[in-house]
């Protein structure tokens, strides 16, 4: 077996010293208080039409897919399609007289 013996050759437990007093630093005086702005919120053009698009009501899918098929097929009346269509019919009377 091996004797290991102290590396600098003290024996491990030294005294300890007195505590020396240190000087306390003097009392700061208290800062001003921070005054602070108002904070200011800008909203832009595109975050007030998001805000609108959000009051909108849901789509309603089924009339949408009804509206789509019906002008596929031609069968799509509009107050501006009957217009026309009355005023052709009038002029069509009006040119038979």
């Amino acid at each position: 077996m091996m004797n290991i013996s102290s590396v600098s050759g003290s024996s491990g437990v030294g005294s300890v010293g007195r505590a020396e007093p240190r000087e306390i630093a003097p009392e700061r005086p208290a800062a001003a208080p921070v005054q602070r702005g108002e904070d200011q919120l800008e909203l832009s053009e595109a975050s007030r039409l998001l805000a609108r698009l959000r009051g909108l009501p849901d789509i309603r899918q089924d009339l949408v897919d009804q509206v789509r098929a019906q002008i596929e097929a031609g069968t799509y009346e509009t107050d501006e399609k009957l217009d026309v269509a009355i005023e052709a019919m009038l002029d069509d009377v009006e040119s038979g007289l």
